[in-house]
């Protein structure tokens, strides 16, 4: 399995444990044996797995945290159905495992999508949750087209030039410019996601529902962290959606795109310690 070891990861040198849990595959940091305290939960984005946080976790030492991958990612099994609600019951069922009764949770673009889901069925356990790269709408007719083709280009065994023409598009041009290394590890590490498990995320997107009135019912402190280059989460949707809970926190990381662990990793590594404090 391709890992993001390579460009500044420190994935595998910080000795995260994978548990011995089938579905979906969970990693402990070395505070989570050191801490009886809030752990910070991280839900990685689709055609990623848990190390794509690896260029943030130096900068996380201190922090008890829970990393998984979702079903169909990494090391996880496929979903019991291609629903954002089946991953958010496997990420309900890790965390009873593991006897977590209360946790921050942040989730990066699809992981944000299930983080919001989670927060509608499970909330009693958020102390908060974040939206890393992320939003609470419903697909649009275009959105579930374009990921209708990715289907197909999936299925007919074009997997490798989907991803390949996914990941260019979520950096900000100068960052890919600048660190083309750290482009070509995240595409092959897309490369290296089980076809299956593409399509079962694509799936679940193009069905999952609007979570505005989640974020209106929220009762815990809800993070958006925003990139002044992302396409996908533009900021003026993005400043209107982050009027909906009680108590929010909006951060923007100018001239970042959709992926600021490894854009303005250290910054965003303070962003989310900020927001652990606000929320515990």
């Amino acid at each position: 399995m391709c890992r993001l070891n390579g460009v500044g990861s420190i994935f595998a040198s910080m000795k995260h444990k994978q548990i011995d849990f089938p579905n979906p595959a969970v990693y402990l940091s070395p505070r989570m044996f050191e801490s009886e305290g809030v752990p910070l939960v991280l839900l990685h984005g689709f055609c990623e797995d848990a190390s794509v946080w690896s260029p943030m976790l130096e900068h996380l030492t201190d922090l008890p945290l829970v990393m998984i991958d979702l079903p169909g990612f990494g090391l996880s099994d496929m979903p019991v159905t291609p629903t954002v609600e089946a991953y958010a019951d496997a990420v309900e069922q890790a965390l009873d495992h593991l006897e977590i009764d209360r946790c921050v949770m942040v989730g990066h673009s699809l992981g944000g999508y299930v983080a919001l889901e989670y927060a509608s069925k499970y909330g009693r356990r958020l102390a908060g949750y974040g939206l890393f790269h992320s939003h609470p709408f419903a697909d649009t007719e275009e959105r579930i087209a374009a990921r209708q083709r990715g289907i197909d280009m999936v299925l007919s065994g074009k997997r490798d030039l989907y991803v390949a023409q996914l990941f260019p598009n979520l950096f900000a041009p100068a960052f890919s410019a600048q660190h083309p290394e750290v482009l070509n590890a995240v595409i092959a590490a897309g490369k290296s996601q089980r076809p299956e498990g593409i399509v079962a995320a694509l799936n679940a997107m193009i069905t999952r529902r609007d979570h505005q009135q989640t974020l209106k019912n929220a009762t815990c402190p809800v993070l958006f962290l925003l990139g002044s280059e992302d396409t996908l989460v533009p900021l003026d949707t993005a400043w209107q959606t982050a009027m909906l809970p009680e108590t929010s926190q909006v951060e923007v990381l100018e001239g970042v795109g959709h992926m600021a662990m490894f854009e303005a990793g250290k910054e965003a590594a303070q962003i989310l310690h900020s927001f652990y404090a606000l929320s515990i």
